[in-house]
């Protein structure tokens, strides 16, 4: 019973932050939570529709998300309005800085979690190298990519191999690879 009522409220809150928004363009901004990563996240999409039963907003067109110096953009969304979890997919970019870029058929990103999942025909570009896999986790706090599955990895025209990678976003090097 007590699940029940706490989802009815989520439901009613959730409600009552759509009615906040302007119809023409969305925006979320997540609630202040202590986290090593303080920068609250930012979602805006052409249009959205809400879910009462589930809780899930679901956005569409140019749907993007930036938080700091990373910026994700998808075509279309949904975005848990409890927890700000966010699920994307279609021509997903992920881009940190102005060099570091993602792409990849779906991402999960947690609102109040420096971090994302990309998943499906993973790739990453900045000159001089491209990581493709399967999936890839980056932590943005470690400055850390790890890429899983059938990973092949290209820098100065040279092909390697491996099965997962853990590549450092900042000095640009293999951290390791199995």
């Amino acid at each position: 019973m007590e699940l029940k009522a706490f989802k009815r409220g989520a439901r009613r809150f959730a409600a009552a932050a759509c009615a906040l928004l302007l119809p023409a363009a969305v925006l979320f901004t997540a609630p202040q939570v202590a986290t090593a990563d303080p920068v609250k996240p930012v979602v805006t999409a052409d249009a959205k529709t809400y879910d009462e039963n589930t809780g899930y907003y679901h956005l569409q067109g140019n749907v993007t998300v930036t938080s700091g110096d990373r910026v994700a953009r998808m075509d279309d969304a949904q975005v848990s309005a409890t927890n700000l979890e966010i699920w994307g997919q279609g021509n997903i970019s992920l881009q940190k800085g102005d060099e570091l870029v993602f792409t990849a058929d779906a991402v999960y990103l947690e609102g109040f979690a420096p971090s994302a999942t990309l998943f499906g025909r993973v790739k990453l570009e900045r000159p001089g190298l491209v990581i493709r896999a399967e999936s890839a986790t980056c932590d943005w706090n470690a400055g850390t990519a790890t890429f899983h599955g059938h990973v092949i990895w290209i820098t100065d025209g040279r092909e390697q191999v491996a099965g997962t990678l853990v590549y450092d976003m900042e000095s640009g090097q293999v951290l390791k690879n199995s």
